[in-house]
C-alpha cells in the first residue's frame, strides 16, 4: 500500500469524523446536562468504558427485580448477557445487551401490572437492590454528559471502538429517558406492595 493512499485514506477519515454529523455529540450533550466548557477531550474507548459501567449497573438491577418478581429464566438471560458485555465492547455487542434488557423490562412491566403479586421477605430486599443498582445505572449514564460534550474521534478510533461510541451517543438520551420511567414503575410498585425503599431511590427523577 503506498504512503500516498494511506495519507489519502487518513484525510477522510479525519474529514468524516469532523462532519457536522459528529458535531450533533455537543448537542445530545446538552440533552443529558452538565457543562461544555471542558477541554480534556474523552477517547472512543473510555466513553465505552464508561458507558459499560453504566449498563452493567442496569443489568445487575434487572436481574435482582426479575428474581424478585419470579421471572428466573429471563434474569438467568440477563447475568448470561451482562458477563458478555465487556470494556471493549462493540457496538453489536452493545446493541444485543439493550435488546435483552427491552425485553427484562417489559417483562417486568407485565409482572408488576398484574393484579396479584405475592412476594416473600427475600423477594422484597433482592427487589430493593435492584432499585439501588437502577439508581446507580441512571447516575453512571447521567454523569457521562461531560464526556459526551468532550468526545472527540480519533484516528485511532476508527474501528470497532468508533463504532461502539457511535452508538452510545445516539442512544444514551433514550436509554436515561426509558430507564427513569422503569424507575417510576419501580417505585410506585414499592408504594402499593409496601416495600421500603432508600431515601434516595427518586434522587434521579
Amino acid at each position: 500500500m503506498s504512503k500516498k493512499f494511506i495519507g489519502t485514506v487518513l484525510c477522510l477519515a479525519i474529514t468524516t469524523l469532523t462532519t457536522p454529523s459528529f458535531a450533533q455529540f455537543g448537542g445530545l450533550g446538552n440533552v443529558l446536562g452538565g457543562s461544555s466548557n471542558s477541554s480534556n477531550s474523552v477517547s472512543a474507548e473510555t466513553l465505552v468504558q464508561s458507558y459499560v459501567g453504566g449498563t452493567q449497573h442496569v443489568m445487575s438491577a434487572d436481574v435482582n427485580l426479575l428474581k424478585a418478581m419470579g421471572l428466573k429464566e429471563q434474569a438467568e438471560r440477563e447475568e448470561l448477557a451482562a458477563k458478555n458485555l465487556t470494556q471493549g465492547a462493540t457496538a453489536s455487542g452493545l446493541e444485543d445487551a439493550a435488546k435483552v434488557q427491552t425485553d427484562s423490562s417489559k417483562a417486568l412491566e407485565e409482572a408488576m401490572g398484574a393484579k396479584k403479586v405475592t412476594m416473600s421477605a427475600d423477594s422484597k430486599k433482592l427487589y430493593v437492590a435492584g432499585v439501588v443498582d437502577l439508581v446507580k445505572g441512571i447516575k453512571s449514564y447521567t454523569g457521562m454528559a461531560n464526556d459526551v460534550k468532550n468526545f472527540k474521534p480519533s484516528i485511532t478510533s476508527i474501528g470497532s471502538s468508533a463504532g461502539a461510541a457511535s452508538y452510545v451517543i445516539k442512544s444514551l438520551p433514550n436509554s436515561i429517558t426509558g430507564l427513569k420511567d422503569t424507575l417510576k414503575r419501580t417505585i410506585d410498585f414499592a408504594k402499593e406492595n409496601k416495600i421500603a425503599l432508600p431515601a434516595d431511590a427518586t434522587s434521579v427523577l
